[in-house]
């Protein structure tokens, strides 16, 4: 059960800050080019790049640029694979400041849905209690809230909101 006395987010985000985080996010989502989507089967098959690949193929495109010339075969684009690199390098550095986001607004998100849910315990509880004394308006609520309380954690009871 929550700590009912410390209350870490009490906020609520204001629709123009809404408005302002989703059109940032609609931006990065605009500079990055539109046929970079792929498929779960894509996902499986495409390679992945760690440290070490990553430095064989910057080793592999100083070499070429180097030594290429007459021994590399026509379609090999050294400057699409210098891009390559660079636009990896820089997806990355997003990547790793987008994943430091998501993981803050989860974060936020058990908060508040920790302290939302503990507060609702106790509700409950005090709406059962006073129905248990005979406090006549409680037994409605508990009559409402009691199908749900009780099946928690297996999705029957009243319908959730699915979009929280």
């Amino acid at each position: 059960m929550s700590n009912l006395s410390e209350n870490r987010i009490n906020v609520v985000i204001t629709p123009a800050d809404i408005t302002a985080i989703n059109t940032s996010v609609n931006t990065i989502l605009s500079k990055i080019p539109a046929n970079t989507t792929l498929t779960d089967e894509q996902r499986l098959s495409y390679n992945a790049i760690n440290v070490a690949n990553k430095v064989f193929a910057e080793d592999c495109l100083i070499e070429a640029q180097l030594n290429g010339a007459g021994i590399l075969p026509g379609f090999v684009s050294l400057p699409n694979m210098q891009n390559d690199l660079t636009v990896f390098d820089q997806l990355d550095q997003m990547e790793s400041a987008l994943n430091n986001a998501l993981q803050r607004i989860a974060d936020a998100k058990r908060i508040a849905g920790h302290e939302a849910y503990g507060q609702a315990n106790v509700i409950y509880n005090a709406f059962r209690t006073a129905n248990d004394s005979g406090i006549a308006n409680a037994k409605a609520s508990v009559d409402k809230l009691k199908p749900r309380y009780e099946a928690q954690g297996n999705g029957t009871g009243r319908n959730a909101n699915n979009t929280i």
